[in-house]
């Protein structure tokens, strides 16, 4: 799934940053490795700190000028994994490419999971539409 796909609104503010600064692939890569570990941000960051490492200096940059604060916990990677799941659903479904059925059978989830999360894909387009309408 390329990064343009990847709708960055409906991840949390933590998981924006990254995967703006490193792409879907690299930030799944460093999620999977680092997921739920406290990093120190200091104030001044260098290639030899562990988090610029990790991260690259621009990322830890962006974090110091949102005011993060002195240390940062790196995100889970389930609601990332999450996002791409639902927008493969989502997809699929506008497309006509699968039915609900088998996406039921590609994801593990139910039926009722499916159509909740298409649901719930079409109410915010809705929203987004009566948004720019009224503009």
């Amino acid at each position: 799934m390329s990064d343009s796909t990847i709708d960055l609104r409906a991840l949390p503010h933590g998981l924006r940053r990254i995967v703006k600064h490193l792409g879907v692939e690299q930030t799944i890569a460093v999620l999977t490795e680092q997921q739920g570990q406290m990093f120190y941000i200091p104030e001044k960051p260098t290639e030899d700190h562990e988090v610029v490492k990790v991260f690259g200096k621009a990322l830890v940059q962006e974090l110091i000028d949102a005011n993060v604060g002195s240390s940062y916990q790196i995100p889970m990677l389930h609601k990332v994994l999450m996002q791409i799941r639902n927008q493969q659903i989502c997809e699929a479904l506008d497309t006509k490419a699968c039915n609900i059925q088998q996406l039921v059978k590609r994801f593990k989830i139910t039926r009722q999971q499916v159509s909740s999360i298409y649901s719930a894909y079409q109410d915010e387009r809705a929203h987004e539409t009566q948004l720019n309408l009224s503009l």
